[in-house]
């Protein structure tokens, strides 16, 4: 079956389809972009633009009759985990701490908001090529400050964030969709920038030095040749991966090294970090010690001989949202990250001969996701709104236009 181009919509289609929405809708569509834009340069500024475009999309379901029927997929463990994260805060040490810290949740209605808002699977490539150009030229100013002292572990990137764990996390999930709508076979022609700004999102990862997000982009490039079946994939990963060890600087394949040493002393700190984690999740298993109580509880758990005594998180996902909000909250969490790869799965395998922009927006949800749950089992990148908000949009890809 012979594929059509399917070129990418330009600016001047995009505009002709925002003043076919009504006005309450057209303001969530743009928020969306702007958020796409402005994520990788300040949390701030795409906060305000994301959370318009969630309350201008919520007005529009009560106000604008014109408005599409709402979707809600993954609503029954969402609204689970919800309820358990708001229970345990409310019964923690400190409530009112605690209660505050929930307003995460609100982040969740970014899945819902976006895959709502964007129709098509035009509208859902649009945005991931505007969220990959910014990151591109965000990239830039990362790999030029790299220049100004040596590389390596005293010298890590952040870019625009406030740490480099965060920068690294971002750019696992942002790297994740580059590498699934350049390799994916068929289609239109990519361009010369779209290629540019992965091969720069992907240096400028390395800058980090996050080995949970290096280890997440190749579990996502992975899944990117598997499901998407493809060959280009296959020989692209090779030649980065020798292009990595002959070419890169020397500390960056130290870093790649310690990845497998039983004695880094950061990986021992977090096998002392984890089992601490297991006392605190025994000692409190219902609904854990509540939101933002990590820190103020773990120097009575702290192993002995680690060297780090105070810590606000436990450097992996599961075990954290397991002390945090018990182990009834982290069976629902557990439960939404079945539940979307299991439909996403099924999405995948059922438009393996759809048009391009299709697969892209299965595959690229799949790949982007699977190498975030991959690097949250070494960080807890699940508390980085930064993060965690690019994540949702990623995630509500595959349901854009229709479910998977």
């Amino acid at each position: 079956m012979t594929e059509s181009p399917g070129l990418p919509l330009t600016l001047a289609e995009m505009g002709e389809r925002l003043r076919a929405r009504p006005p309450l809708a057209r303001i969530a569509f743009v928020g969306l972009i702007g958020f796409a834009l402005s994520a990788p340069f300040s949390i701030s500024v795409s906060q305000i633009f994301v959370f318009g475009a969630i309350a201008a999309w919520l007005l529009s379901l009560w106000r604008e009759e014109a408005a599409r029927p709402a979707r809600f997929p993954l609503w029954r463990p969402f609204a689970l985990f919800a309820a358990l994260t708001v229970a345990s805060a409310a019964l923690s040490d400190d409530p009112a701490r605690s209660l505050k810290d929930t307003r995460q949740l609100v982040q969740i209605l970014i899945f819902y908001c976006a895959l709502n808002t964007m129709r098509d699977d035009a509208e859902g490539v649009w945005l991931t090529r505007a969220l990959l150009a910014a990151t591109g030229f965000a990239a830039v100013f990362t790999l030029g400050a790299a220049l100004a002292f040596p590389l390596g572990l005293t010298n890590r990137m952040s870019g625009f964030f406030s740490i480099y764990m965060t920068l690294g996390g971002f750019l696992l999930v942002v790297g994740s969709l580059a590498f699934a709508y350049l390799m994916l076979p068929g289609g239109p022609p990519r361009g010369a920038w779209v290629w540019a700004a992965g091969a720069l999102i992907i240096a400028a990862l390395m800058t980090t030095f996050s080995r949970n997000a290096w280890l997440g982009l190749l579990v996502a490039s992975l899944a990117v040749v598997l499901a998407g079946r493809s060959r280009r994939g296959i020989a692209l990963l090779a030649a980065a991966g020798l292009a990595v060890l002959l070419l890169s600087p020397a500390s960056v394949r130290q870093r790649l090294r310690s990845i497998g040493d039983p004695k880094d002393r950061t990986a021992v700190e977090r096998i002392y970090m984890w089992e601490s984690g297991l006392r605190m999740v025994r000692d409190r298993p219902l609904l854990g010690f509540g939101l933002d109580m990590i820190k103020r509880n773990y120097t009575g758990y702290a192993d002995p001989r680690a060297v780090k005594k105070r810590t606000g998180h436990l450097h992996n996902n599961i075990l954290h949202i397991a002390a945090e909000r018990g182990l009834p909250a982290l069976a629902a969490w557990l439960w939404v990250w079945a539940a979307y790869f299991w439909a996403v799965w099924r999405g995948v395998r059922a438009t393996r001969a759809g048009p391009f922009a299709r697969r892209f927006r299965m595959v690229g949800g799949l790949a982007a996701l699977a190498g975030f749950f991959a690097a949250g089992f070494f960080e807890y990148n699940f508390g980085d709104s930064e993060v965690v908000m690019t994540a949702y949009l990623a995630m509500a890809l595959p349901f854009m236009g229709e479910d998977p």
